[in-house]
């Protein structure tokens, strides 16, 4: 992220359980793929800053978040601290020890559902051509083609999880941006960090994630199209299948048979 997007992103924590709270921040963050392998975190001081700490604090922080094998600090030429390359490895190994329940997975979905569901319905209610003056319209048809974008890399990504998951989370963050409500944004990020943690075990095969309601397609239309209710609904039997792939994979195969 740029400097502008580490300002968009990060709030001022309160003193009490400062470190924890900042390094819980940043692993969702990393978890919602909007920190990737080889990212560059900024400075000490300019974090601090950021979140309104003393330096001591981001230092606790990044301890915790080396310990845990998510960010690396290195020397010389291009010193600083960076996300680890074998990131998602590392989820992956954090989250074997919590195996989701079907009970688990069914909250996150409610939970998407509430949160990503009214997203895209606020998105595709602001998302219309019917701006007026030329400079809107233009700026409203540079968003729709961000949208298009989007879509179009996670299809592209099928074949590779760990792109997938990025592509993935970088549309619906995207489309959680465009609902206006930073509050909505927020929780979009920590949404795609909890799947993040839930795909890391067995994100699946290219199969799983191109039946058609896993494909992003219905959703931006429906967004694209103004239609709202569409939007929800589409959102929702996305959510659905993802809960299915989920409920799926964490099965364990019958081997009686």
């Amino acid at each position: 992220m740029d400097d502008k997007g580490w300002r968009e992103h990060i709030r001022p924590v309160r003193a009490a359980g400062a470190a924890e709270a900042i390094a819980r921040r940043l692993s969702e963050l990393i978890g919602a793929r909007m920190l990737v392998a080889g990212d560059r975190f900024p400075s000490e001081k300019a974090l601090a800053e950021l979140f309104e700490v003393a330096p001591m604090t981001i230092r606790h922080s990044m301890a915790v978040l080396r310990e845990e094998g998510l960010v690396e600090t290195r020397r010389g030429h291009l010193a600083g601290t960076y996300v680890t390359p074998e990131v998602l490895d590392r989820v992956r190994e954090l989250t074997a020890r919590h195996t989701y329940t079907e009970a688990e997975v069914e909250e996150l979905t409610v939970w998407r559902e509430a949160v990503s569901g009214e997203a895209s319905a606020r998105a595709a209610a602001r998302l219309t051509t019917d701006s007026t003056g030329t400079e809107a319209a233009d700026a409203v048809a540079g968003l729709r083609d961000r949208l298009r974008e989007l879509e179009t890399r996670t299809n592209a990504e099928l074949g590779d999880p760990g792109a997938y998951r990025t592509a993935d989370a970088a549309l619906h963050l995207f489309i959680a941006e465009l609902s206006g409500s930073r509050r909505l944004l927020e929780a979009e990020q920590g949404i795609q960090h909890e799947l993040t943690r839930l795909l890391a075990a067995d994100p699946g095969g290219t199969e799983s994630r191109s039946t058609p309601a896993q494909l992003h397609g219905p959703l931006v239309r429906a967004i694209l199209a103004g239609d709202p209710a569409a939007a929800r609904e589409e959102f929702r039997i996305h959510a659905r299948a993802t809960a299915d792939m989920c409920l799926i994979l964490s099965r364990p195969l019958d081997t009686t048979a």
